[in-house]
Formats: structure tokens, sequence, C-alpha cells
């Protein structure tokens, strides 16, 4: 009788902590599809060079802009570590702890600096 019992309360412990976490995910699937915050980042380079990074994945994807104000649409590629985003024309941007490197021609790499 006391193993009866035992295994009861044991099995309502179990189906109570089981059920708790996927309605706390299901919330937390809500306030993430709710909130869309565009990130931006402002680097610097030599000969007033000025490159401004907008994402609003996490950078997934981003818009590069220089200060010539031409528009660079970019994607995030493998980097080993930082974040490097390209595309297929040879523009390219890779940063980690505010400091970089930027290809606006192939093969023409620029140091940058993360400007705040």
């Amino acid at each position: 009788m006391k193993y009866l019992v035992g295994s009861f309360l044991l099995a309502l412990a179990l189906t109570g902590c089981n059920s708790y976490p996927a309605h706390e995910s299901a919330l937390s699937a809500s306030n993430v599809n709710t909130v869309v915050e565009t990130q931006v980042i402002n680097f610097v380079g030599p000969m007033d060079l000025t490159i401004q990074l907008k994402s609003s994945d996490n950078f997934e994807t981003a818009e590069m802009m220089d200060n010539s104000g031409k528009v660079h649409r970019l994607k995030q590629t493998v980097a080993a570590s930082g974040v490097r985003l390209a595309n297929d024309k040879g523009v390219s941007i890779h940063f980690k702890r505010g400091e970089g490197v930027v290809e606006l021609v192939k093969g023409k790499p620029i140091n940058i600096t993360e400007y705040k």
C-alpha cells in the first residue's frame, strides 16, 4: 500500500515539473517576437573614414554605410572569432571587442575602431 501511495506522489510530482517549463517557454517566445530593436555600431578608420553598421537581427544580416553615403547589404559568414559580414561583391567587415577590419575593395583591408 505504501508503495502505491509513493508511486502516486512521484507521478504527481513529475507531471507538475514537466508541465511548467512548456508554459514558460511559450511566454519567452512571445516576448521575443514582440521586441525588435535595431543595433547600430559606428566605426572610424584612417583618413576620416566612418562606417555605420545597422542590424535588426543580431547581425545575421546588416546594412553598412560608409561616409560617402554608399550602403552595402551584408550577411554573416564564417569567422574564427568575432562577427564577420560580407557580400558577393567583395565588401566585408570583421570585428570583435571594438576593433575590426573593413574591406570596401576586396584584398584591401582597412583597420577600424568602434566609436561610442
